[in-house]
């Protein structure tokens, strides 16, 4: 082998060592930094989701604060105007009343339920005590008036507060019903915009509304269980559908000062979310390689040009030398040990020359 092959071999080899390594630590690397990745970023997303549905239903809760206020005051026929106002179309808020302390309903949007008794429903009883969040239940006085024939069951979320005189005496509750298909749609909406899947579940482990991809299954025993134990937790998740998620668990949805309606917030990305990153990265860091690659090609060539070939050279020269041959090595001083060889052979060359003569006379 040459001195020259021996270079580019010396590289080439170094070139290969350092690329296993590489590949060895990046690939080992990679999926736990994107685990981490998508850890922090499933759990950041749920916690933000979580947020935003709690601060809309705020937004309802503050406007039955004013109510419950307004009908403090005792002026009725404002107060069904007010109502009114509040329910809007009905796609949100499905039904608002005022019931006084013996459970009729005394005024009511769109007159619905008025003169009904409430007083076995769960949002009167703790309305007349305090402020009141009640789960996802259905329709049971409103289901006749409000669903139409043949259509799904209706469903609602309750918010209640006591309302009080000026002195201080409950006198009654205001009630919203707010329409579950619009809190499914909204927590749908929310899981879109962040790009993961939410599941809402009560304090039992039931999974009472989602943003899509269906409810967990008997193989998350896990989230279940950390479900109904109202703990955090997050981790790697086989779903049903046989993929990989990164799940997480919000143990309380809630904002500022809305009762707590006793649910968790589950969300699940995807754990190839970030792969097409990863791909994209890959292709970068192998067009910097190859980059990277042929400039070390260009460097070796001529590393082997400037410092190799001249030793070649002189390797040939004193061969030839060495064959009796009268000539002289080429002067070069691409290096200190070329220019110290070179000089050596001329001087070796110019004594057998002068011990030529000396024979010779």
């Amino acid at each position: 082998m040459t001195l020259a092959g021996a270079t580019y071999g010396f590289v080439l080899a170094s070139v290969l060592v350092m690329a296993a390594a590489a590949t060895a630590v990046f690939w080992s690397r990679s999926d736990a930094a994107i685990d981490e990745a998508l850890d922090a970023a499933v759990r950041t997303r749920t916690s933000a989701a979580g947020e935003i549905f709690a601060r809309e239903l705020h937004g309802d809760w503050v406007d039955l604060g004013y109510l419950a206020q307004a009908a403090g005051q005792a002026d009725l026929d404002g107060i069904g105007a007010l109502m009114d106002g509040m329910r809007g179309d009905g796609t949100r808020i499905s039904w608002i009343g005022f019931a006084g302390v013996d459970g009729k309903v005394i005024a009511a949007s769109d007159g619905l339920l008025a003169g009904a008794d409430v007083s076995q429903r769960p949002w009167f009883r703790n309305g007349l005590r305090s402020g009141f969040a009640g789960d996802l239940h259905e329709a049971v006085l409103l289901a006749q008036k409000l669903r139409p024939e043949g259509g799904d069951p209706l469903r609602f979320i309750d918010l209640a507060l006591p309302v009080r005189t000026p002195a201080g005496d409950v006198i009654g509750v205001v009630a919203m019903h707010i329409d579950a298909a619009w809190a499914e749609q909204m927590l749908a909406e929310t899981g879109g915009m962040l790009g993961i899947d939410l599941y809402l579940i009560s304090n039992d482990g039931t999974v009472v509304m989602s943003s899509g991809g269906g409810a967990p299954g008997t193989g998350e025993l896990r989230l279940l269980s950390a479900a109904r134990a109202g703990t955090e937790t997050a981790g790697r998740e086989t779903w049903p559908d046989g993929r990989q998620y990164f799940t997480t668990l919000v143990p309380n949805v809630a904002y500022a000062d809305l009762p707590s309606f006793g649910w968790r917030l589950a969300g699940r990305i995807d754990a190839t979310t970030f792969r097409p990153g990863l791909h994209t990265l890959l292709g970068s860091a192998a067009l910097a390689v190859a980059v990277a690659l042929a400039a070390l090609a260009v460097l070796s060539v001529l590393f082997v040009r400037i410092f190799i070939y001249p030793v070649s050279v002189l390797s040939a020269n004193a061969d030839t030398l060495a064959s009796g041959a009268d000539i002289y090595p080429p002067e070069n001083g691409s290096s200190r040990e070329v220019a110290q060889l070179s000089g050596a052979l001329a001087r070796l060359q110019a004594r057998r020359t002068a011990r030529a003569s000396r024979t010779a006379t």
